[in-house]
């Protein structure tokens, strides 16, 4: 088996250990569930068509086949979004305030949205850390494959480590029922919604293409913003959110959306540009993807693929334009709560 194929099959395998994330995990936690990072009937509810939407697909044979862009790939909503990370009884009883009703001004669902998305990404960057640690002893590693192989496990260890701090961060919030520090702010709509997505960043540049914060190793502790769509009672909502302790880059970030809008720019379209560019936990309504032109998906493709190249680094403007005119949806209202 090549490298390559190796490596695939590793990270395949390590995703399927499941093991429970909840913050008092232990011997009472029962059957490891398949837990919905994008809720199947909420959030997957609303862009769903004949039970399927599209996905984000990067496995090898398709960056292969497009020169390294993820393609879509429709799948049944039962499988979109989908981790083994919490047992059956601690993700009934934790996560039943954002399961059971639709999302609303309050904190503690704003905190339950974002932890899942912690516990999520969490569990990814567990698994790639323990695979490309593991893939350092196969013996068809050539010199360079070896150091840049290297590389890539020590940026996941070290985002691993980091993120560690910040699941640590909500758990104090959500076992303390103690919302005082969450910051966040709700994009509310009644237009139809085409993309859902579930995700995280250490925000790097904001959308003039500021510098927000220094991502190289010698930065121990930095700040992280949590995003996420929500079903509303009247429709759905697009959310940051962030603890006061990463105020700093957040806070910064959401001035720099502002100064945006106030320049001109559609709210809409620099959501959709940052949650294409910064988030590979999407599930998008078919019908919207395929009516698409050419070119507006290869631009859609193009931010896609910062997520899922690693090679390819980041531009400091790459917040700064793109997507124009791709989102059918619009903002209604807004709730700021800092």
């Amino acid at each position: 088996m090549s490298f390559a194929n190796a490596h695939q099959a590793a990270m395949k395998l390590q995703s399927k250990r499941g093991r429970c994330l909840h913050f008092s995990d232990g011997v009472q936690c029962n059957e490891i569930i398949s837990a919905h990072s994008i809720q199947k009937r909420g959030q997957l509810g609303l862009i769903a068509e004949d039970g399927h939407v599209y996905r984000l697909n990067a496995d090898l044979s398709t960056l292969k086949e497009t020169g390294g862009k993820p393609l879509p790939k429709k799948i049944g909503v039962n499988r979109v979004s989908t981790f083994p990370g919490m047992c059956k009884q601690h993700d009934n009883k934790l996560f039943s305030p954002i399961d059971d009703r639709p999302l609303s001004v309050d904190p503690h669902q704003v905190a339950l949205y974002a932890y899942r998305s912690i516990c999520r990404e969490y569990f990814v960057k567990e698994n790639a850390s323990k695979s490309l640690t593991e893939m350092l002893e196969h013996p068809g590693l050539g010199v360079e494959q070896r150091q840049m192989l290297a590389g890539a496990a020590y940026g996941q260890s070290l985002g691993f480590e980091r993120l560690k701090r910040h699941k640590l961060i909500y758990e104090e919030c959500l076992s303390a029922s103690d919302f005082s520090g969450l910051k966040f702010i709700i994009f509310g709509s009644t237009s139809r919604c085409s993309l859902q997505a579930s995700g995280l960043i250490f925000p790097d540049f904001d959308f003039q293409g500021r510098q927000l914060q220094d991502l190289g190793p010698e930065t121990r502790d930095l700040d992280l913003l949590v995003f996420f769509t929500a079903a509303t009672e009247y429709g759905w909502a697009f959310v940051l959110a962030w603890d006061e302790s990463s105020d700093l880059s957040c806070q910064r970030f959401v001035y720099s959306l502002a100064q945006s809008g106030r320049g001109g720019g559609k709210i809409e379209n620099m959501l959709l540009r940052f949650s294409l560019a910064c988030c590979e936990n999407h599930a998008i309504r078919i019908s919207w993807w395929n009516s698409l032109d050419t070119v507006a998906k290869s631009q859609a493709l193009d931010f896609m693929a910062f997520m899922a190249d690693p090679t390819l680094g980041i531009r400091s403007d790459y917040l700064v334009a793109g997507c124009e005119g791709l989102a059918d949806w619009s903002f209604d209202n807004v709730r700021d709560v800092r």
